[in-house]
This record gives C-alpha cells, structure tokens and sequence, in this order.
C-alpha cells in the first residue's frame, strides 16, 4: 500500500526586518522619550523616530534592539523616501514595562480629566401650533374697511344735504340707496369680525379627547348596530345560500 507524499509547507517568516546593520549615531534612549511616544507591549514593540516623527518596530529585543529601515512617509507612497538618519538605530531600553504601563495610565487619566463632562443640552424648539389649528380666516381687509368708511361719509353728507333726509322720519330714493349700500358694507365687516374671532378661539381651544368624541357617536353607533343585527321579516328566498347570522372569522386548518 503506498501513501501519498507530504506537501512541504512554507516556514512561517518572522515580520520584522532582521539585518545586522547598524547605525552610527548614538542610541535612542527610551527613558528621554515621552510615554505616549513609546509602545513596548510585548510583541508589538513600537516608537517614534525621533528623526521623521513615524511610528517604527523595534527589533532584536532579545539581543539588540534597533529600529527597522523605514521611509519617512507613508507606504507605498509615489515618492518613498528612506529615512536613513533613523533606520537601524539602535534603542537602549531602560524602562520598565510595568513602569511604562502605568505612566500611561496616568497620562491617559490626566488628559480624560481635562475634558469636560459637562453636557450642555439644547434648548428645546418651541412645538408649533399645528396646521389644522392655526387661524386661517384672515379678519376684515383694508379695502373692506374703506369702502365702509366710504359708505358712511356719503350717508352722513347726503344727510346734511337734503331737506327730505335731514328730519329723519322719512328718506328720499337717494338717500335711501345709500344707506342700503352702507348697511351691505356694515354686514360685511362684521362677518368678516365673526370668522376671525371664531378661528381664534378654534386654534386656542384644546384637542377634544378620544373619550369625549366616542361619548357623542356612542348612541347613534348602537342603534346602526341593533339594526344590522335584525333578521328581515319573511321567508328566505328559494334557490339562494342561507345568510350568515354569525360573524365569520378565518381560522387555519387543523394539521
């Protein structure tokens, strides 16, 4: 019986840049950089290049540790460029974990409390009178009310005017034409006054409740209902299905 051979698998690499290269310049001492700067969380040893201000791996933490060769920018940027005072630098870790942890802590807690809690709440928008209730009929317009003064003013000079109107016990054809036409314009006034007012006190009345409407149809929708409920006198029609007396309600089958 023969076995199928095994599949060689590709050996897992490790991320970070391992060269032996080192930088000139003098290390980077992790205690002179500030705690925000830093990340030395096991695995993910991290910090920023004092050179171009970007967050770079720290390798070789069991033997020398350095940063990786990196660009100044972003990556796989049009123009990469290399950041060659920076890269392989060596790190000079002086500073404990738990140590660097709880300076951390403090500097977070610091700046949390430098931000207000306060919640500072809007006012709330004035609710609008809604539209079934604003006051639509307008009162009496400006022409309105100068045709009446007109009408007056012509009743009032024609009185002074003629002999016949002047006594008041009687009125001549002109005199009486105008008072019609002021009594017409008088009326019109005083509708256009009526709607006005009786809009307004709609829009200020409140909503009648739900209670209050049914209350008012409640016996008007039981009389429908005892009619409907009756049988008509006589015999059912012949060759016609019975009419239903109870209400029908759909049900499921039974399974």
């Amino acid at each position: 019986m023969t076995t199928a051979a095994e599949v060689p698998k590709a050996r897992k690499r490790r991320r970070k840049t391992r060269t032996s290269n080192v930088n000139h310049r003098p290390p980077i001492i992790a205690s002179a950089l500030k705690a925000f700067e830093l990340d030395l969380t096991p695995g993910k040893e991290n910090l920023v290049c004092p050179e171009c201000s970007t967050w770079v791996p720290i390798t070789g933490m069991l033997g020398t540790p350095k940063l990786v060769p990196h660009h100044t920018g972003r990556a796989k940027t049009a123009e990469p460029r290399r950041c060659t005072a920076g890269s392989n630098r060596r790190v000079t870790i002086d500073v404990d974990v738990t140590e660097w942890d709880d300076n951390v802590a403090e500097a977070d807690a610091t700046a949390r409390g430098r931000r207000s809690g306060r919640v500072n709440r809007k006012p709330r928008a004035a609710v609008p009178t809604p539209v079934h209730r604003v006051a639509s009929v307008p009162g009496p317009s400006a022409r309105l009310l100068a045709a009446q003064a007109r009408a007056r003013d012509a009743v009032n000079q024609h009185r002074g005017e003629c002999a016949v109107c002047r006594t008041g016990r009687t009125r001549c054809a002109i005199g009486r034409e105008l008072e019609i036409r002021m009594g017409h314009t008088d009326a019109a006034v005083r509708l256009a006054h009526e709607q006005h007012e009786r809009a307004l006190r709609a829009a200020a009345a409140p909503t009648i409740p739900r209670a209050q409407q049914w209350r008012r149809v409640e016996s008007g929708v039981n009389r429908a209902d005892e009619r409907r409920t009756k049988v008509p006198a006589g015999d059912a029609p012949l060759e016609s299905p019975p009419v239903p007396l109870e209400t029908l309600r759909p049900r499921h089958p039974a399974r």
